[in-house]
């Protein structure tokens, strides 16, 4: 039986062609509310880009921020959080000195980058967000960095740093996380502190940075927006986010 759904949001919530959530969405998490399951966001954002999302207005039971680093209960307090290993953060921050490649850090307090490009501005663009301003670090925890550029060039950054791992989530973006961490990891930890297994889990997502997830809990949806290499590794491929995608897979499988 299904007790927590885990949702992503760019491509799977918020619809980024009409910068909503479509409104069979917000009825299929009105009625699987009511219907007692718990409903818990497993995205890259932070707490301060959700805010500004369409999905600022709805109700959740949990938030799984920044690919599973920081997860929060339905009141924003803290549940569990995974800062980026303190060398790497260091390394990190040198290569946002020397201003070679464009940087968003992120911890506690929200996002800044060390300078733009294009390439940030169209990333930012395809998930309907404006770009983080300039700031400097100032000695806080890092929960994720998000690099910006050419994929193979990007790559090559976790190599020096041995703690951390990338997550794809745009073809000029990636987010910098601690090796350890991902959505996965924090869908199984959220489970834990609920007294639940991946056996009472379903999720839905669009992206590379979904796959660990969808292939763990019970059911694995996937948008039919979605990447190719995301539908072929779901348990249901459901229609369009813009085609009543969500509200189809709930009454699929008679959750709602």
């Amino acid at each position: 039986m299904i007790k927590t759904i885990f949702f992503d949001v760019d491509g799977t919530l918020v619809s980024h062609k009409t910068d909503s959530v479509p409104k069979s969405t917000r009825k299929a998490l009105k009625l699987l509310r009511e219907n007692g399951i718990k409903l818990v966001l497993a995205t890259g954002r932070d707490m301060s880009q959700l805010k500004k999302l369409p999905v600022k207005d709805i109700k959740f039971d949990g938030y799984l921020t920044m690919n599973g680093q920081l997860c929060l209960d339905e009141n924003g307090n803290e549940l569990f959080g995974n800062p980026i290993d303190e060398k790497d953060t260091e390394k990190m921050i040198e290569l946002i000195k020397e201003e070679a490649v464009p940087i968003t850090t992120i911890g506690k307090e929200g996002p800044y980058i060390n300078f733009v490009t294009d390439q940030v501005v169209a990333a930012q663009k395809a998930v309907s967000s404006k770009v983080a301003p300039v700031g400097k670090y100032h000695g806080e925890k890092v929960y994720q960095f998000i690099a910006y550029g050419k994929r193979d060039d990007l790559k090559k950054l976790v190599d020096n740093l041995p703690n951390c791992k990338l997550s794809w989530w745009n073809e000029y973006a990636v987010d910098i996380i601690s090796k350890d961490g991902g959505k996965l990891a924090g869908v199984e930890k959220y489970l834990k502190l609920q007294g639940q297994t991946l056996t009472d889990a379903m999720a839905f997502g669009d992206g590379e940075n979904d796959l660990d997830m969808l292939k763990a809990v019970q059911l694995g949806i996937a948008m039919g927006n979605g990447e190719e290499q995301v539908k072929q590794i779901a348990d249901y491929v459901t229609s369009d986010i813009n085609e009543d995608g969500i509200y189809n897979a709930c009454k699929h499988y008679k959750l709602i």
